[in-house]
């Protein structure tokens, strides 16, 4: 190519490189320059000095998967080469650090903070040791599910949050743990330099700072807010649909073992069975659609045949009377793109033979 077309290229590009950066806005600087109403930080690991919340998400209980790995590519596609997924109260915050800062001295300062608490470093990496495609899967606009999204928030700050760790460099990440006799403690931070973004003026305000991704996991017993269903409130169901959708039997995450507090929801099934002597029922075992496929098919059907082992061995049922079942995600009572439809996908059915 002509030096004179690679030239006029060149202006072009430049030009637009600049029209993209847009200018710093005065409004979503100031809004940079204050929390929102209500959220704080995790207090083991504290704030970095002079750094702002910009965004925060609390859920009283629920799942969540850190890296606990870099990012590998295998046939083509790219995944964390290990992860750990844990359950409790869930927090996920951004913050927006002063410019002149190095993401290293972040990081290290929060590890610091958190090793004196009693946390222990699982992981970390930086740079092209957390792999090439890291910094798009941690974080990214790309992918919904990636982001901090406070629905509470105006106009500025949301469009602040979209423009959060879009063009980055100076990756750095930690996962960090602390075992507990209630159980682990887990603190992911994820830092990086902010260079801009498809944003405009809200991407120009963020340039030149560090963002900070911080997510923990403490935790928490689910509140148990499934009533237990009553033998006659069973039986009736069962005549009307010939099925019913039983949430009052508990197991672990990831586990086949039938929780103590199953016991009010075994006894009324018990009781059923007992003064129904002629009823045979399918015991059906069924997950969310989180996970492979033929790992939750065999989740639920251990899961199921617990069931059944429970009604055997505590109340005496015979066995022939029940089928366990496992059909893990493939009959959804709800979609499992959200927290509520996904916990109404978990559940136990039983069936009329």
């Amino acid at each position: 190519m002509p030096r004179h077309l690679l030239a006029a290229l060149a202006l072009l590009l430049a030009a637009f490189l600049a029209g993209s950066a847009g200018a710093a806005d005065p409004e979503a600087v100031a809004e940079l320059q204050k929390d929102p109403p209500g959220a704080h930080d995790f207090a083991p690991a504290g704030r970095y000095e002079g750094a702002h919340l910009l965004a925060q998400t609390v859920k009283a209980f629920d799942e969540l998967t850190l890296p606990a790995g870099p990012v590998v590519t295998d046939g083509g596609q790219a995944h964390f080469k290990s992860v750990v997924t844990a359950r409790g109260r869930v927090s996920r915050t951004l913050y927006v650090t002063p410019a002149g800062r190095s993401t290293l001295e972040i990081l290290v300062n929060y590890e610091d903070a958190l090793k004196a608490a009693g946390f222990e470093i699982a992981f970390e990496c930086a740079g092209e040791a957390c792999g090439e495609d890291f910094a798009k899967m941690k974080y990214s606009g790309d992918k919904p599910d990636s982001r901090v999204v406070n629905e509470k928030a105006g106009q500025v700050r949301d469009y602040l949050m979209r423009a959060m760790l879009e063009y980055v460099k100076d990756v750095r990440y930690a996962l960090l743990k602390k075992s507990a006799a209630n159980g682990d403690t887990y603190v992911g931070i994820y830092v990086a330099s902010m260079t801009g973004g498809s944003q405009g003026d809200y991407s120009a305000a963020l340039a030149g700072s560090q963002g900070i991704l911080m997510e923990t996991v403490e935790p928490k017993p689910m509140e148990q807010k499934i009533v237990t269903l009553t033998a006659d409130e069973i039986d009736s169901k069962m005549a009307a649909d010939g099925r019913i959708a039983i949430y009052g039997i508990y197991f672990d995450f990831d586990k086949a073992v039938v929780k103590p507090e199953s016991k009010p929801q075994l006894d009324e099934i018990a009781k059923l069975m007992k003064a129904n002597p002629e009823l045979q029922v399918l015991i059906v075992g069924h997950t969310d659609n989180k996970g492979k496929l033929a790992y939750n098919q065999s989740l639920s059907l251990r899961r199921a045949r617990a069931v059944v082992d429970a009604l055997v061995k505590t109340y005496g049922i015979p066995a022939t009377r029940m089928t366990a079942v496992g059909v893990g995600p493939a009959a959804p009572l709800a979609r499992n793109d959200s927290e509520e439809g996904q916990a109404k996908n978990r559940r136990v059915e039983l069936v009329k033979m």
